[in-house]
């Protein structure tokens, strides 16, 4: 059996540098001092010995699937999971290196960055950087953990999240939707945006409480004058009302940009 090009434990980052074309620079972006950037060397070398296995926090790819659905799903389930997860492009199935070209970077980081603005609520913000690993290079997408969670296809439902799990992704269920919800970071005051008062029309319109009355295996009031006891009661117990605040913020937000 061939000797596994990682057994020796060695790598080393620094800037890549592809040939030019022409008088036009070709450079790939790349800060080796990024501190995420050791972190994801670590987790890699975790995951290729001394058997390769994908963990949670780190998923490899060989290429660029052109499975969109597919790979917004892979940004939500790093988003939800503790400290983020990184995307590793350039090594394949096995384990074994295959190494990524200038003009696949270009494509990954743009596509990626775009699914992570346009196809998941809230946004994500990526970060990227290609390194040598055992003289080849490689793309790391990292995904930083979401404070607002869960993260979820836009436009559909909370209950559209995805998680890692066994080093795979895959749909969240209900109970772990709600323990999303729950683990999400209440706004900070300097976030909060001013606004008009808003009527229980729009109010029901920017809260998702029928998802969230599910969650919590609760039925909704059949009036209005029993859903603003519902939402005002400060009586209610605790986790329905983190589950209110939580899970609204980010579609709070959204309602309140379209207001202007």
């Amino acid at each position: 059996m061939a000797a596994s090009p990682w057994e020796d434990g060695s790598y080393h980052t620094r800037i890549w540098k592809y040939p030019k074309k022409s008088n036009k620079s070709t450079t790939c972006f790349h800060m080796a001092t990024k501190h995420w950037v050791a972190d994801a060397l670590s987790i890699l070398a975790e995951s290729l010995l001394p058997v390769p296995h994908e963990l949670n926090e780190l998923d490899w790819k060989a290429s660029l699937s052109t499975h969109k659905d597919r790979l917004a799903e892979h940004l939500m389930a790093m988003a939800n999971q503790a400290n983020g997860g990184v995307l590793v492009f350039g090594i394949d199935n096995h384990g074994m290196p295959s190494g990524v070209a200038q003009a696949q970077v270009e494509q990954i980081v743009g596509t990626l960055s775009n699914l992570g603005r346009e196809a998941v609520e809230p946004p994500l913000a990526l970060d990227h950087a290609v390194i040598t690993y055992s003289a080849t290079p490689i793309l790391l997408v990292r995904v930083p953990e979401s404070t607002v969670k869960p993260v979820h296809r836009r436009g559909k439902s909370i209950e559209e999240t995805w998680v890692r799990s066994g080093g795979t992704t895959r749909k969240a269920s209900r109970q772990e939707t709600g323990a999303l919800m729950m683990n999400s970071a209440p706004a900070r005051w300097e976030e909060l945006r001013a606004s008009p008062l808003l009527q229980l029309s729009d109010v029901k319109e920017v809260l998702d409480l029928r998802a969230i009355a599910q969650l919590l295996e609760r039925p909704l009031p059949e009036d209005d004058d029993s859903l603003v006891h519902w939402l005002m009661d400060s009586r209610a117990d605790a986790p329905l009302l983190m589950a209110l605040q939580r899970t609204a913020k980010h579609q709070v937000e959204t309602f309140l940009r379209q207001q202007g």
